[in-house]
């Protein structure tokens, strides 16, 4: 197998694993044409496609399994193929990085760059291009979970805070008030905000569970007590979080 083809299947795996859970019509390929306004056919490395709020998204991506740096006119080709397109984004993702232009370009016309290197962070790749469909925003409710999520200027990073206990550990919390009472104990609380967790992401979550290396585990707490220093919890195992929480 060519080190391209490599890379595109390892690409294309990768965003499987995010999507595994979601079933609203989510669909995952490699080498794929698309049809353009203009009628011309264009050829994408790895499409995937999805549906959420009854709203399809859809994103190509461009594998670069070079030895040298992505140039601008490589960003601009794969450019004028998503200009041809509708309602499309674009990710680019390279062995050997970009070069500073090529850099510039595509932040300035909405394409995401990534490396390689960068793939397994499945965090990362949920606060890219799609942080929209599976992040959560503050008009999001708990279905039946609430949990704190990592913000920076204003926008959550998809980094869920976790307990430094061994394998990480993600607290879920049946209550808001009581999610913010146990941010507001934390050393880096501007660093965190509590924000509802729907079926739509604890799928997404427990799909990112495995490569992610963590553990879940839900704060039984009925009501909060002031000093409240020992707060007990529970680990849920993915298959119990998928079989009776996931509905």
């Amino acid at each position: 197998m060519k080190a391209g083809k490599e890379l595109e299947n390892y690409v294309q795996f990768v965003y499987q694993k995010l999507l595994d859970f979601m079933d609203e019509g989510a669909m995952v390929s490699s080498n794929v044409s698309v049809i353009g306004k203009s009628g011309v056919k264009h050829e994408f490395d790895v499409y995937y496609e999805f549906q959420h709020l009854n709203m399809r998204h859809r994103i190509a991506i461009e594998c670069k399994d070079w030895n040298t740096p992505v140039s601008k006119g490589e960003v601009g080709e794969f450019l004028s193929k998503l200009n041809d397109l509708n309602n499309i984004s674009g990710m680019m993702v390279a062995k050997s990085g970009y070069q500073e232009g090529a850099k510039q370009f595509a932040e300035s016309n909405g394409i995401h760059l990534m490396e390689t290197k960068d793939l397994p962070s499945l965090g990362e790749i949920v606060a890219g291009v799609i942080k929209e469909a599976f992040l959560p925003d503050e008009a999001t409710q708990g279905a039946p979970f609430w949990t704190l999520m990592e913000i920076q200027s204003g926008e959550i990073t998809g980094t869920y805070f976790s307990l430094p206990e061994g394998k990480p550990i993600v607290p879920f919390f049946y209550s808001k008030v009581i999610a913010e009472k146990m941010r507001e104990k934390l050393l880096d609380a501007e660093n965190w905000v509590v924000r509802g967790v729907s079926q739509y992401q604890l799928k997404g979550f427990v799909a990112q569970m495995e490569v992610l290396g963590v553990e879940a585990a839900v704060f039984y707490v009925p009501y909060w007590k002031e000093g409240e220093t020992d707060v007990p919890m529970v680990i849920i195992p993915k298959e119990k979080l998928k079989e009776e929480y996931i509905y």
